[in-house]
C-alpha cells in the first residue's frame, strides 16, 4: 500500500470520526443548550420567615427571615423585649451553600405540607411560618401557624372522630358508636422546622442574635417608665 493511499485512509477515518462526534455528541448539545441556558438564567428566589411570639420570659417576640434572591442570600433577625418598649434587629449578607441546604432540609421536614394547628390552651410559644419560592415564571407561597412545637413532637394524644346516634340516649349500647378509631397527633416536623430556622447561621450571626437577647434581657432591670 502506497503512502498516498494510507494518507487518504487516515483522512477518511478522521472525517468519519468528526461526523460521528457531531451527530451523536455535539448536535444534541447544541439542541439542548438553549434549555440549559434558560434554566441557568431563570429567575430563582425563595424566602423563609418565622415569627415567634413568646408568652413568658424576658422576650415578647423574635423574627427570623432568610432570603435568597438569585444566589444573593440575606438573613434578618429582630427581637423585642417583654415590655415591648425596645426592638433590636440586624440584616446581614451570607455566602456559601448553607442557605440552600437549609431550604432543602425544610422542604424535607414538610414546610410545604404541614397544616395549621389550633393554639393550645395556655400556650408558651406561638409561631407563624411563611415560605415562598419562584423559579422562572412559576412559584408558590404559603403560611401556617401553631403553638408549642415541643408538645406536638412528644405528645401521645389521639384525635377521635365522633358519630352521634341519630336517636336515643348516649348511654348503653349507643355509647359504643361515639368513638371511631383515633389518629395520633404526634408530629415532630413542627419542632424540626423551628429548630432548623433558629439554629441557622454562621457562628458570628448566632453570637449577634444572642447579644441582642442579652441586651433586651438587661432592659428588665431598667424598665422604661410610663409616659
Amino acid at each position: 500500500m502506497s503512502e498516498a493511499v494510507r494518507s487518504l485512509i487516515v483522512v477518511i477515518l478522521i472525517v468519519v470520526l468528526l461526523v460521528v462526534a457531531y451527530v451523536f455528541f455535539f448536535k444534541p448539545f447544541l439542541s439542548l443548550q438553549p434549555q440549559v441556558q434558560g434554566v441557568i438564567t431563570a429567575n430563582s428566589t425563595w424566602s423563609v420567615g418565622m415569627q415567634e411570639y413568646e408568652l413568658t420570659g424576658p422576650l415578647s417576640a423574635e423574627t427570623y427571615r432568610i432570603s435568597n434572591d438569585n444566589g444573593k442570600v440575606t438573613m434578618f433577625y429582630a427581637a423585642t423585649n417583654r415590655a415591648m418598649t425596645v426592638t433590636k434587629e440586624f440584616s446581614v449578607p451570607l455566602v456559601g451553600p448553607e442557605a440552600t441546604f437549609l431550604f432543602e432540609a425544610l422542604r424535607a421536614d414538610g414546610i410545604w405540607e404541614v397544616d395549621d394547628i389550633p393554639v393550645r390552651p395556655h400556650p408558651l410559644t406561638e409561631f407563624i411560618i411563611e415560605v415562598d419560592q419562584t423559579l422562572g415564571d412559576e412559584g408558590g407561597t404559603r403560611s401556617f401557624s401553631f403553638s408549642d412545637p415541643h408538645y406536638w413532637s412528644t405528645t401521645h394524644a389521639q384525635e377521635f372522630e365522633l358519630h352521634l346516634p341519630q336517636k336515643g340516649s348516649l348511654s348503653g349500647a349507643d355509647a359504643r358508636t361515639l368513638g371511631v378509631a383515633g389518629r395520633k397527633l404526634q408530629d415532630p416536623r413542627y419542632l424540626q422546622i423551628v429548630e432548623s430556622i433558629r439554629g441557622f447561621g454562621p457562628p458570628a450571626v448566632l453570637a449577634a442574635e444572642n447579644t441582642i437577647r442579652m441586651e433586651l434581657i438587661a432592659t428588665l432591670k431598667h424598665p422604661v417608665p410610663p409616659r
